[in-house]
């Protein structure tokens, strides 16, 4: 292959899932005629063939594309203009790498693959499902790579939306179940709020800046220019738009909700590109945040108190998938957080670590919940270590990874943003601690979580029917394969962003991705941080690891050696365990201020659907009726009656021309 190359395969790697997504719609279309099984199977390898194929296509590209040095050597194409006005703007299908789109590609692909994977053995009960299933994983694969590799705001929105649909295909996949279907349309109403927001956003920057191309963007905005003075309102429309879809407060519900879903999509709609594409909007729109120093102080503080409200509701969930799903809103926080101090590379870097722990977390729940049989309460789990050891070992590796112990992935991007935190200058020792405490959460609902569903007594009966069940449903490699996979990043991947604080240099990834920023954000870091000397720094990492030592270390007593089990929904709560496990009441807030006002005036015009306008047409026909039997009164057949009324028009008519009337 020669660079020539490069357009086609930059545009190969989102249009496969494409395709992949059609002809598994095809296959359903069949499907439905013919009540086949057994042609199902053929989305299973069309849609990994799919990914295989992007894969390839993606690491040609690599081994093709000459080094990036910087934000000049990234490579713009753009195959079809869609639309051109006369404002003038022109709208093209412009596709764009760089070094986020190769980072972000290969992390969407291998946990793409992992969840292709594993749910072959997931979706195994419902094999009828398989093509429908298959058909929107590869629609919601390539909507997540049109978003990474769009070079502008038109292909990014359209990417956006198309993320917004499929995930509502998918969270409501169980079409059976009412609480799937509740959840998708609140997962798409309120992602349409944010959308609201984005398209504010971006017609305010076409308005500035007469372009929708992230790089003319990043020149637009630049230091003294007109576009920079309308900076802190665009960036808080972006920031309402990724506060949406990355689930920040207030408009972070419906992401548990979401759990609602196959556990394999909650681990893509977490670890991908769903959920992060807020985070990834504003690092593509890094060189408005840099000119937005008063957006970012609420950015920044925004995160912090989404990660510390999420973190405290997840110690006492006892859905395992939700105690997941808050974690993630919380990690989401840090990220946020990192942002909003000007640690870009911070947040990217933070993004790529939690991805593979994370989609290891939300697969490996996957697998004790079928080993459970579907059973999602974690007060009637217990022991599971001695049935399912090799199970165990990966999921105390994820959640080790979460709780940010030293060496593993997420301790080395959790350490850079609390760094940036307790540098910020506007409250950065309020938002460090934040932070701080953030990590003692997250190591003690973690190994809360690990301790209480591996460890300990199994409730009564249930270990003879896990037995059982594992009789009739052996340990499938669809299921392991992929954890095994995940593992190898989930420990290592941190080590590509080892600080400066114990290797003397920056790392190659910092390095490698803040060189290809659009717009360095040295002078806005400088204005907006603090100095950290060496010895600060040393304090800031101690502090994390004491942090998630205490956490581990209070797990461990309580749910181990005191054997503590959580405690039963209708049983006496203490005041803060009742706030953690109701989730502040956030819902019943916005139930009794939004939803049920909404519904008494939806009820009122629905009333008046039913009975006014239904009187109002009755009236209208008999008011008809009642003229025309007026007028048919004066049919009466008599000729003298009719020249009586002729005589009387035209004498109407003649007064009319002589002005007297």
């Amino acid at each position: 292959m020669k660079q020539e190359w490069i357009p086609y395969l930059l545009v190969a790697v989102p249009l496969l899932p494409l395709i992949a997504a059609l002809l598994n719609a095809a296959v359903f279309a069949v499907c439905q005629r013919r009540t086949s099984v057994t042609l199902q199977y053929w989305a299973i390898l069309i849609s990994i063939a799919a990914v295989l194929l992007s894969a390839a296509a993606h690491a040609s590209l690599i081994s093709l594309h000459p080094p990036l040095l910087g934000e000049g050597s990234a490579t713009v194409i753009t195959p079809q203009t869609w639309l051109t006005l006369q404002y003038p703007l022109r709208l093209d299908w412009a596709f764009r790498y760089d070094a986020l789109t190769s980072i972000m590609v290969a992390v969407v692909l291998f946990v793409g693959l992992m969840v292709h994977i594993f749910s072959v053995g997931y979706l195994a009960d419902r094999r009828r499902d398989y093509a429908r299933y298959f058909a929107w994983l590869s629609f919601f694969m390539f909507s997540m790579l049109l978003l990474v590799v769009a070079a502008n705001l038109f292909v990014f929105f359209v990417g956006w939306e198309a993320v917004g649909l499929s995930s509502y295909k998918l969270i409501s996949f169980y079409v059976e179940k009412d609480a799937a279907q509740r959840a998708g349309r609140k997962a798409f109403i309120i992602n349409r709020i944010g959308d609201a927001a984005l398209l504010i956003g971006v017609f305010a920057i076409w308005r500035v800046a007469n372009t929708a191309d992230f790089r003319e963007i990043a020149l637009a905005f630049s230091k003294g220019s007109l576009a920079a003075n309308h900076a802190n309102f665009i960036a808080l429309m972006i920031f309402i738009a990724a506060a949406a879809k990355s689930a920040q407060l207030p408009l972070y519900t419906w992401l548990p909700d979401a759990m609602t879903g196959p556990t394999p999509v909650s681990a893509l709609i977490h670890a991908a590109t769903m959920v992060t594409a807020g985070i990834l909007l504003m690092l593509r729109l890094e060189p408005v945040f840099v000119m937005a120093p008063q957006a970012s102080v609420i950015v920044a503080w925004t995160g912090a108190l989404t990660a510390l409200i999420a973190a405290f509701i997840a110690i006492a969930q006892t859905d395992i998938k939700k105690v997941l799903a808050f974690s993630t809103v919380s990690q989401l926080g840090l990220m946020v957080l990192a942002v909003g101090t000007g640690a870009y590379t911070a947040a990217f870097f933070h993004l790529f670590t939690h991805a593979f722990f994370k989609a290891m977390l939300f697969l490996s729940a996957g697998a004790v919940i079928t080993y459970k049989h579907h059973e999602q309460n974690i007060r009637r789990m217990g022991g599971m270590i001695r049935s399912h050891p090799l199970l165990g070992l990966l999921f105390w590796i994820a959640l080790s990874a979460l709780a940010g112990l030293p060496g593993l992935s997420g301790f080395f991007s959790k350490d850079h943003i609390l760094s940036a935190a307790f540098a910020f200058k506007a409250g950065g020792g309020v938002l460090g601690s934040i932070a701080v405490i953030v990590s003692l959460f997250t190591a003690f609902y973690s190994f809360r979580l690990g301790i209480v569903v591996f460890h300990g007594s199994a409730p009564a009966g249930q270990e003879h029917d896990d037995k059982t069940h594992d009789a009739h449903h052996a340990p499938s490699i669809s299921f392991y394969l992929p954890l095994v996979l995940l593992a190898i990043p989930a420990v290592v991947a941190g080590w590509f962003g080892v600080p400066a604080l114990f290797t003397g240099y920056e790392s190659r990834f910092f390095e490698f991705f803040f060189r290809n920023l659009p717009v360095m954000p040295a002078e806005f870091v400088k204005a907006m941080q603090h100095h950290l000397n060496h010895h600060s720094e040393l304090l800031i990492v101690s502090a994390g690891i004491a942090a998630a030592v205490t956490g581990v270390v209070a797990a461990i007593a309580y749910y181990g050696l005191m054997r503590r089990r959580p405690v039963a929904e209708g049983a006496y709560h203490a005041l803060l365990s009742r706030l953690s496990l109701n989730k502040l009441y956030v819902d019943e807030i916005y139930h009794w201020l939004i939803v049920a006002p909404y519904r008494r005036i939806a009820d009122r015009v629905s009333d008046m659907d039913f009975r006014v306008i239904p009187a109002m047409s009755d009236g209208i026909g008999m008011l008809a009726q009642a003229i025309g039997g007026m007028i048919a009164r004066l049919q009466t057949g008599v000729i003298a009656h009719y020249a009586a009324y002729g005589f009387g028009g035209i004498l109407i008519i003649l007064l009319i021309l002589l002005g007297t009337v």
